[in-house]
């Protein structure tokens, strides 16, 4: 009986089923294996890993920010978000304050003129 039920399978992955299209087509000898890229410097996958984890322990010394300077870069972009808001502020300010002038220049019968500073 044990040996019926080893021959079944052996006789399965023979004779595929035709009528099974969903099983991906069995690779031939000629398929290329996988191949990964490593880093330069690196001669085999164990080198690139110690490689990556002297990167990590030390990332200054491979050219990587710190956590430090991700940190102070982090709120450097907070204040020049803030800094972009109150400039955008201030020059809707400066729209309204311009355009009350005008309409007082008016009322008294003259104009303005303004200069403005692109820079």
């Amino acid at each position: 009986m044990s040996s019926e039920t080893q021959e079944s399978p052996r006789s399965v992955e023979q004779e595929p089923d035709d009528s099974d299209s969903s099983q991906p087509p069995v690779e031939d000898s000629e398929s290329q294996p996988l191949t990964i890229a490593l880093p330069d410097g690196s001669a085999s996958v164990s080198d690139a890993i110690v490689t990556h984890r002297e990167m990590l322990i030390e990332p200054q010394e491979h050219g990587l920010a710190t956590d430090e300077e991700i940190t102070h870069l982090s709120e450097a972009r907070s204040q020049i978000s803030e800094l972009q808001e109150t400039v955008e502020r201030q020059q809707r300010q400066i729209e309204e304050l311009q355009s009350t002038v005008t309409s007082l220049a008016e009322i008294l019968g003259t104009e303005a003129e303004w200069q403005t500073f692109d820079g």
